[in-house]
């Protein structure tokens, strides 16, 4: 009885480390899109003032180089918004593992 016990003890332990680590890793993907999107606006911002390179300016515009941008912003927008509810199921997840340890702790001290 009481090797159940530290079995199911080690795999409440094992459930909140893969929570513990899904959960950074999907905090690590929403970071990559933050700055993804950082430099996609600097890359706007930069087309708001052409500097010396007018020529190189216009081509850009002309070729959809804005449109472009744009359109990869609203991607990594929708796609972080996904990551966003990832994170948050992560979250959760990793909630119930705490939960579940902070169980375990009661029982035993109960006992």
């Amino acid at each position: 009885m009481a090797e159940k016990k530290v079995d199911l003890t080690k795999i409440v332990a094992l459930k909140r480390q893969k929570a513990e680590q899904d959960f950074r890793a999907v905090q690590i993907e929403r970071e990559q899109m933050s700055e993804e999107a950082e430099r996609l606006a600097a890359a706007l911002r930069a087309l708001d003032d052409p500097g010396p390179d007018v020529d190189a300016t216009i081509l850009a515009l002309r070729h959809g180089h804005v449109r472009k941008v744009m359109s990869d912003m609203a991607a990594g927008n929708a796609a972080a918004v996904q990551k966003d509810a990832e994170l948050d199921e992560a979250r959760e997840a990793l909630k119930r593992a705490f939960d579940s340890e902070e169980r375990l702790k009661d029982m035993k001290t109960k006992r």
